[in-house]
């Protein structure tokens, strides 16, 4: 049998409730092995925004990950510095996992963006794509395909998930307006969030 692993990466500015349960609901669904959260450095659609520092967005995340024995984290893309691409982190993982088959989580709304990833063609003979969708959603194959090829929905498993109407703007948003963020992200990064002084004014 074959091993599986899934890879989860954001910015996680800070990471909250929708991605845990998100990542959680698939989890449940496809019975992956492990799923490993991947903290970007600098992705590259967020150029030129003003993220956390990388320690911090981090050690949210660590927090985060206490209560969820699955989910792993790994630091390469902030240890590593830079554009953080998700075609180079998952060229490292299959060198560190070469007998595992790789999938990478995004939602369904990133799914029109992923024709301008960097070296996605490629991306899609590495991984499959596994796309949180809310239930109802349905893809359009003819537009798909005319982006990535006959054969990209071989590529894309569709999993039906809990949307948490949450974001991290919003939470940096709501920090800085002093008004309450409990229950929108791990009590463990509340604390840190507010004993670090994160998001203020």
């Amino acid at each position: 049998m074959t091993r599986q692993l899934a890879l989860m990466g954001g910015t996680f500015d800070p990471i909250h409730m929708g991605h845990l349960k998100v990542a959680q609901s698939i989890y449940e669904a496809l019975h992956f092995e492990k799923i490993v959260f991947l903290p970007a450095y600098i992705p590259p659609h967020k150029l030129g925004q003003n993220s956390s520092p990388a320690a911090d967005r981090l050690a949210m995340v660590k927090l985060a990950l206490q209560d969820y024995p699955a989910f792993t984290l790994d630091d390469m893309e902030i240890k590593k510095g830079g554009l953080s691409y998700t075609y180079e982190t998952v060229e490292a993982i299959r060198a560190k996992h070469p007998d595992y088959e790789i999938y990478f989580l995004i939602g369904a709304d990133s799914l029109v963006q992923l024709a301008s990833w960097y070296h996605i063609r490629e991306l899609l003979d590495e991984v499959k794509f596994v796309v949180a969708r809310r239930p109802g959603y349905k893809p359009d194959q003819s537009q798909l395909e005319y982006h990535f090829g006959p054969g990209v929905m071989e590529r894309l498993v569709f999993v039906d998930t809990v949307r948490l109407h949450i974001s991290s703007t919003d939470i940096r948003a709501r920090v800085r307006a002093g008004k309450p963020i409990k229950g929108l992200v791990p009590a463990a990064v509340e604390k840190y969030i507010y004993e670090h002084h994160l998001y203020q004014a």
